[in-house]
C-alpha cells in the first residue's frame, strides 16, 4: 500500500512535468530554461524570470511563410492562440505587442497532440531586432491560464518606420489574476442562479472565437420616460328652445380630464316656463323676468332667455338683430329661431 501510493505521486509528478505545451521554433530565448507551465503575472512576459538569452537568433523575412512548432500532449481541449511581435528585444510588463495572426479555437489541438500550424510576418513589421511571441488561452485546463512562450527575431524587408506596427491591434493578455479572465465553458447554470457564458464551438472553443462570451457586453437600453399632459375640457352650452314652448336640452357634462389641470365650469341652462322679462341696461349683466322660455331683447344687438326668472345677457350672432321678442337676420321680416349649440373643445398641451 505504501509502494502503491509513492508511486501514484510519482506519476502525477511526471505527469505535471511532462504536461501543457511548449514552443520550440522559433528557437526561445534560454531555451534550456523553457517549460510547459502557464506564466503567472510576476513572470509576464515571456517567464521572463528565466532571462532572454539568445540561444538562436531567428532571421524572418516579411511575406516569407515561417514555421510554428509545438511541443506537448496536454492540449487542454484546444483553445485559442495568438502569434504577436514587440520591437523590444528584452521585454518588459510595459512593452507592447502587436499581434500578427490569431488561431481561433483548436489551438494548439484537440486530441492528443499539437497541430502544425505556418505563418508569415506582415510589411508592417519593422526591419532589425525584434521579439516573437505565442500566447496560448486553454479551454479545459480547469482554472484560467495564459501560457506564453517567445523567441528574439531579426526582420528583413520590412517597414523602414513604426507607423504600420502601430497600428495593429493589441495582443489579448488574460488569465494573470482576477481583474480579467476569460469565460467559463460551463453549460448554462440552473434557474435561479446567474447564467455563466455560453458553451465554445466545438472546434476547440477559442476564447475569442465567435459564441464565446467575451468582450464587452451591449450597453444597456435607454429607459422610456413616460410621456405627461394636460387636457383642458371647455363646454359651452346655450338653450334651444323657441319663444314661449319647449324645453332645453340637458348639457353635456364633461368628461375628467387626463393628466393634470381642471375643467372648466359649463354654462347650465334651467328648465324654461312662461313669462316675459324686463331688459336691464345694456352691456351685459343679468336681469329678472316672469316667462320661462321668452326671448327678452335688450336693445337691437342683446338678448336673453327667460331662465327661471333670471335673464343672462348675450350679443346676439353678426347680421341678426333682436325685436319684439324675436331674433331676425337684418333687412328680413321673417322669424328666425335660433337652433340648439352645444360646442366642446378638447386641447392637449
Amino acid at each position: 500500500m505504501f509502494f502503491r501510493s509513492i508511486f501514484l505521486s510519482a506519476t502525477a509528478l511526471v505527469g505535471t512535468t511532462n504536461a501543457h505545451v511548449k514552443m520550440s521554433k522559433p528557437v526561445p530565448y534560454s531555451a534550456d530554461k523553457v517549460d510547459t507551465s502557464p506564466i503567472t503575472k510576476a513572470q509576464y512576459p515571456c517567464k521572463s524570470q528565466n532571462g532572454f538569452t539568445v540561444t538562436t537568433m531567428n532571421p524572418m523575412k516579411v511575406g516569407e511563410e515561417m514555421p510554428l512548432v509545438l511541443d506537448g500532449t496536454a492540449v487542454h481541449g484546444g483553445g485559442s492562440c495568438q502569434l504577436s511581435v514587440s520591437m523590444d528585444t528584452e521585454p518588459t510588463a510595459n512593452s507592447v505587442f502587436k499581434v500578427i495572426k490569431s488561431m481561433e479555437g483548436g489551438c494548439p489541438g484537440i486530441e492528443g497532440g499539437t497541430n502544425n500550424y505556418t505563418f508569415t510576418l506582415p510589411d508592417s513589421i519593422p526591419n532589425g531586432k525584434a521579439t516573437f511571441a505565442w500566447t496560448w488561452m486553454s479551454k479545459l485546463a480547469g482554472q484560467p491560464e495564459l501560457y506564453m512562450n517567445c523567441a528574439p527575431i531579426e526582420v528583413t524587408g520590412g517597414a523602414n518606420d513604426k507607423s504600420g506596427f502601430d497600428a495593429l491591434p493589441d495582443m489579448l493578455v488574460i488569465n494573470l489574476d482576477k481583474s480579467c479572465e476569460q469565460p467559463s465553458v460551463a453549460p448554462t447554470s440552473a434557474a435561479g442562479s446567474q447564467p455563466s457564458a455560453s458553451p465554445l464551438p466545438p472546434n476547440g472553443g477559442g476564447v475569442f472565437a465567435p459564441g464565446a462570451s467575451s468582450g464587452s457586453p451591449a450597453g444597456p437600453t435607454a429607459p422610456v420616460l413616460p410621456s405627461t399632459s394636460t387636457t383642458l375640457v371647455t363646454v359651452t352650452a346655450t338653450p334651444t328652445a323657441p319663444v314661449g314652448t319647449g324645453s332645453p336640452s340637458t348639457p353635456t357634462t364633461p368628461s375628467t380630464p387626463g393628466g393634470t389641470g381642471s375643467p372648466a365650469t359649463p354654462t347650465t341652462p334651467s328648465t324654461p316656463g312662461s313669462g316675459s322679462g324686463t331688459p336691464s341696461t345694456p352691456g351685459g349683466g343679468s336681469s329678472s323676468c316672469s316667462e320661462n322660455g321668452a326671448i327678452v331683447c335688450n336693445g337691437a344687438t342683446q338678448f336673453g332667455i327667460c331662465n327661471n326668472g333670471m335673464l343672462v345677457w348675450q350679443e346676439v350672432a353678426a347680421g341678426t338683430t333682436c325685436a319684439n321678442g324675436s331674433i331676425t337676420k337684418r333687412g328680413y321680416n321673417g322669424r328666425v329661431v335660433r337652433s340648439h349649440l352645444m360646442s366642446r373643445r378638447v386641447a392637449h398641451y
